[in-house]
């Protein structure tokens, strides 16, 4: 029986990672996409040791050749593309005056420009198939543009817009696109050196993002969400 293939966008020891092991879980077979294979590489030996199938490929989401070469990579080796989590992030942050303005360029790459380089290059698979499934990993800033995180709302905020118009366009052709806004800060391990005593309840797990994205999978095609926000009940909004 042909497994499903997922490719993960931005794979870390975070919510990348999360979203690698959760669609292995789903018996999808994985490509994990990150700039160093060594980013990658312990989530594919974590998911092979459970039995699952996993494919590391180094690629920059912000260079489209390196996105086409990494996808017909996985697709000669695993299979048809029929799910995308595009997690890759640019930030940038600091005072607008005293601003490189090449912040705004990379977060745009990273954030936009990567989730258009892979949504071309899986979407004939999807449409071959019948079928697909894309999530976008969003931020609050997709909503609101805070005091020195410019390069990040502008990022966000195009991503969000970009999964409305693929949603409108390829829903009907069934492909289920949903944003996924994490209004919150994520329990990382780059976090918890920062603040080793910041308080569980306070901040959001990769793994309840992920399991998040997956209930969105699963959702009958009658009731798909286009957006989706998660936040940890002490969080202001």
């Amino acid at each position: 029986m042909t497994m499903e293939v997922a490719i993960i966008g931005g794979v870390g020891p975070g919510t990348g990672g999360a979203l690698a092991r959760a669609f292995a879980k789903q018996d999808y077979a994985v490509g994990l996409l990150s700039r160093r294979a060594e980013s990658s590489a312990p989530i594919a030996e974590e998911i092979r040791a459970r039995g699952g199938k996993a494919l590391v490929v180094p690629c920059d989401v912000t260079d489209r050749q390196s996105v086409q070469t990494a996808v017909r990579e996985i697709r000669n080796k695993l299979g048809a593309i029929t799910a995308l989590a595009h997690n890759a992030s640019g930030y940038g942050r600091g005072r607008f005056l005293e601003m490189d303005p090449e912040q705004v360029r990379g977060s745009f790459d990273a954030n936009v420009m990567g989730a258009v380089y892979l949504a071309q290059a899986v979407i004939p698979d999807m449409l071959n198939a019948g079928h697909g499934f894309i999530s976008l990993t969003g931020a609050t800033a997709a909503l609101r543009g805070r005091a020195g995180f410019a390069p990040l709302a502008i990022g966000k905020a195009g991503l969000r817009m970009l999964g409305q118009a693929l949603a409108r366009e390829f829903h009907p052709k069934g492909i289920h696109v949903v944003h996924i806004i994490v209004d919150g800060q994520i329990d990382t391990a780059r976090l918890r050196s920062r603040e080793p005593d910041r308080r569980r309840e306070t901040v959001i797990p990769p793994d309840a993002i992920a399991a998040t994205v997956i209930q969105c999978l699963k959702q009958p095609r009658t009731a798909w969400s286009q957006e989706i926000d998660i936040r940890p009940a002490v969080e202001s909004f």
